[in-house]
């Protein structure tokens, strides 16, 4: 499930995911990526907010499609000991009623070419 999490030291709601177990974790979009496609933000700590309470849920957005995308690598996929990244899939009107709700959801630049634009362009 997704929902959004109001805590006392943030400014928004944050969009998150429920996990199993009870876990509840940030989700963020990549900036060179699918922008209905979400992933955890890896900023945060797991797991995150073990101790969430029914009151801190303010949204609650359905479920997104969960996958999985594989890390480039020299050698095979997901399965044959390549990483992969966890994604929840979402559609174009959940999106809109997220941001429309003013929930949080960072968009981080974490592409391959993240690396060109710190260091001012290709050299």
């Amino acid at each position: 499930d997704l929902v959004a999490v109001e805590a006392p030291e943030q400014d928004a709601p944050r969009l998150c995911v429920v996990r199993p177990y009870g876990t509840v974790e940030p989700l963020c979009q990549h900036e060179d990526d699918v922008e209905l496609d979400l992933f955890l933000d890896p900023r945060s700590a797991s797991p995150f907010w073990e101790d969430l309470t029914d009151e801190a849920i303010v949204g609650t957005y359905g479920e997104g499609w969960y996958g999985q995308r594989p890390v480039p690598s020299l050698g095979g996929g997901p399965g044959y000991g390549a990483q992969a990244n966890e994604i929840w899939s979402i559609s174009e009107e959940v999106l809109e009623q997220i941001q429309n709700d003013g929930v949080e959801l960072p968009m981080l630049d974490v592409g391959m070419a993240h690396g060109e634009k710190a260091r001012g362009g290709a050299y």
